[in-house]
């Protein structure tokens, strides 16, 4: 086996275009990372320094591996590590390594490759939670300018066999230098694709799909499919629609009551749901808002007919009253057929409109005129249709301070909130978490096949430690993935997103000469989160006073917003 020289010439069409360097990449729990390998250099791996290269995993020793480049080729050994290293599936001590071995250096997955200069950090091959905040920042980008934005999950269809280091260059080599990819797994990945929507990635998906090892996608588009990235990842684990009959998912299962906050809530919702009055729920994003929904409609006289759902932000504004009302043929150019909205579809049950305040000023006043007449007119159409229908809205905005600033409609306003029902994010009702948690991990269980059947206490005290920006659905999407991640019957601590297991709301307090528990960024990270979110809500969540009060640039704390994951912590 010959191996190329640093500067290595590599010719395309006989023209001289890039030079190769040889060079270790090493996959992870969270992330993947690049390490060039020189002629006569040494090269050690392991969880802490002295190692070159330090991985917080604690299936590594803290100096696991040494690899080393000498006259006879690249050698690879064993520090004595605790959980060894194996070359190809076969426990070594010393051996050396070529092109196309796989090298399991404990949990770490280390291939050898020839990678350009421009692959110093492995481009747009991120960990789970600089994905997420990428991908928070993608989102943001695609909402301000109204545009596209797709994001895939690729994964191996056998995951025995098809570690995400088996076809990362060969999924690398398809992509845009502004799509990123981020490890969900160990054969599993999530990738942003921005200015692209689902129904243009089949060609890529065609490539992926036919090679070796031989790989499944699943694409969603924003806003279509969620307007956050906790509802666009979730809705890679469920296929969902704009709008749909609510499906028979842990989503509509029942809602989690152990805390005081919600036994309110429930308490509301019973008496409410005897009646048909209409109903405004509140809340954060992700806390359950079409759950209780669901519940409202379950537990009254219209139980047997339709609940329709509809997410008012993930629908564009030339088409929501088709959606809601329906169109006759030719009303548009794509129109080649009548259809029913919503209100007709529902007709005798109920509409959950979600993100109500989403809603543009033109489809406030049709809805308005709908819940008034209680009859719609479809688009193109001039005759009025009797619809019997009770409307559910949900939103996690003030909508009385939109009123105040014209942008939501006040006669709208009094029609939706005869009753008023407040959700109580997830960080005010820890009683739920550890519930909730264990539902979420039965239904990963049966959807993945596996049998992870607890939580390690450590992990149980992240879950409840943790703020949950992303309320409900952010602490699903963490479980799925623990399930995926899971070696044993347990989910343990270092399953964790790196945010859940490394960030708190609150900062403990250290007494002079006590030495605290974790290391320094840990502490940093949680003293900032705790102060930003103080501050946040002493000023009524105005970004703008907070950065004054924190004497910091605007902009910067919007970063750290982002970064901590705390953009709704402190709604109210």
């Amino acid at each position: 086996m010959t191996y190329p020289l640093d500067g290595t010439t590599i010719k395309e069409q006989g023209n001289p275009v890039l030079q190769m360097r040889t060079a270790l990449i090493l996959y992870h729990r969270d992330g993947a990372m690049i390490v060039q390998i020189s002629k006569g250099k040494t090269v050690v791996v392991g969880r802490a320094p002295p190692s070159d290269v330090v991985i917080a995993e604690l299936g590594l020793s803290r100096q696991h591996a040494r690899f080393t480049w000498g006259d006879d080729g690249i050698w690879v050994e064993d520090l004595g590590s605790t959980n060894g290293t194996k070359k190809n599936g076969e426990p070594i001590t010393r051996a050396t390594l070529a092109y196309g071995d796989e090298l399991a250096v404990g949990p770490v997955i280390v291939a050898l490759h020839a990678v350009a200069p421009t692959d110093d950090e492995l481009r747009g091959f991120d960990g789970h939670d600089r994905f997420v905040a990428a991908l928070a920042e993608e989102v943001t980008r695609a909402r301000t300018f109204q545009r596209p934005l797709t994001l895939m999950m690729v994964r191996a269809a056998n995951a025995k066999e098809g570690h995400v280091s088996r076809w990362a260059p060969r999924l690398r080599a398809r992509l845009r230098p502004v799509d990123r990819v981020g490890i969900y797994g160990p054969s599993a990945v999530l990738v942003s694709l921005p200015e692209t929507t689902p129904d243009a990635v089949h060609g890529l998906v065609g490539e992926l799909t036919s090679g070796t090892p031989p790989l499944t996608c699943r694409a969603v588009g924003f806003p279509g499919d969620g307007g956050s990235v906790e509802e666009l990842i979730a809705a890679l684990q469920v296929a969902t629609s704009a709008s749909r009959p609510v499906p028979s998912s842990s989503d509509s299962a029942g809602v989690v009551v152990k805390s005081a906050a919600m036994k309110q809530v429930m308490s509301a919702v019973k008496r409410v749901a005897a009646s048909t009055i209409a109903v405004l729920i509140q809340g954060e994003t992700g806390t359950g808002k079409e759950v209780l929904a669901r519940a409202i409609h379950e537990a009254g006289p219209r139980k047997k007919k339709p609940l329709r759902c509809i997410n008012c932000a993930a629908i564009p504004g030339m088409l929501i009253e088709s959606v809601l009302f329906g169109h006759e043929q030719g009303a548009f150019t794509s129109a080649d057929k009548s259809a029913r909205g919503l209100f007709e579809q529902a007709d005798g049950g109920t509409v959950l409109l979600d993100e109500i305040g989403e809603l543009a000023a033109p489809a406030q006043a049709a809805l308005l005129r709908v819940l008034e007449t209680k009859k719609v007119t479809r688009v193109g159409g001039d005759r009025e249709i009797d619809v019997d229908v009770r409307v559910i809205a949900a939103t996690h905005r003030d909508l009385e301070t939109m009123v105040e600033s014209g942008r939501f409609r006040a006669d709208l306003l009094y029609r939706l909130n005869p009753m008023t029902l407040h959700i109580p994010p997830l960080r005010e009702r820890v009683e739920e978490i550890r519930p909730l948690a264990e539902r979420f991990l039965k239904e990963a269980n049966k959807q993945a096949g596996t049998q992870v059947r607890a939580f390690e206490p450590q992990a149980l005290e992240a879950l409840e430690r943790y703020p949950w920006p992303g309320n409900v659905r952010e602490l699903r999407n963490v479980i799925d993935r623990a399930v995926v991640l899971a070696e044993g019957p347990a989910i343990t601590l270092a399953e964790l997103t790196e945010r859940v297991r490394g960030t708190s709301a609150v900062a403990p307090p250290v007494s002079e000469g006590e030495l605290p528990a974790g290391d320094y960024k840990d502490h940093v990270r949680r003293y900032e989160v705790d102060l930003i979110l103080k501050t946040l809500r002493a000023h009524g969540g105005n970004q703008t006073e907070a950065a004054k009060a924190l004497q910091m640039p605007l902009r910067t704390l919007v970063h750290k917003i982002q970064t901590y994951g705390i953009r709704k912590t402190f709604d109210r």
